[in-house]
């Protein structure tokens, strides 16, 4: 059952990948764009701050379904690696419980965004603001798939360590690096 689960987020997953790479190259030809018509031609354009400010929102919030799908969240894990592993399994079982709890939250809240931003439009672009909040459900739909399918893992002791192995040309070599 875990291949299966892995085999359909790994698609989840690409696709994820591709979105984020799309959002960056369009932010930086934007940026540069802004940047010639503001300081080159002196004639700022009035769209870019606005689409980059959307953009941002929409980057940071599909980079955290990569990081879940890898499980490289931000974590501090000092305490946790001071107890005994009973404790340690209970503990890791416990914060993907309340990952998945938040990230159900964040799916509804985001979506009750999007619903009362309505119609409204942005000041430049003209576009409605529910575009910009759809970024949290969109996030955080796949984050809660990531981290359910971790949490089975974890409790039934079957599949990798990952949903998404890190590929071995990672700047750290394929290996693990703590600070």
């Amino acid at each position: 059952m875990v291949e299966k689960i892995d085999k359909a987020l790994e698609v989840v997953f690409k696709i994820m990948k591709v979105l984020l790479i799309l959002v960056l190259v369009s932010m930086i030809v934007i940026l540069m764009a802004h940047i010639i018509f503001r300081y080159v031609l002196n004639n700022s354009l009035t769209w870019s701050e606005e689409l980059l400010k959307i953009m941002l929102v929409w980057f940071g919030m599909m980079s955290v379904a990569v990081l879940a799908a890898r499980r490289e969240h931000v974590a501090i894990v000092v305490f946790k690696e001071h107890m005994p592993k009973k404790v340690q399994n209970f503990l890791t079982k416990l914060t993907q419980l309340i990952i998945v709890g938040i990230c159900v939250f964040m799916v509804i809240i985001g979506i009750q965004y999007c619903m009362k931003a309505g119609f409204r439009l942005t000041p430049a672009l003209r576009i409605p603001y529910a575009w910009a909040y759809a970024a949290i459900p969109v996030a955080f739909v796949p984050v809660t798939l990531f981290e359910l399918r971790n949490f089975i893992c974890d409790f039934t002791g079957k599949g990798n360590h990952a949903c998404i192995e890190k590929p071995e040309e990672d700047l750290t070599g394929g290996k693990d690096v703590e600070l």
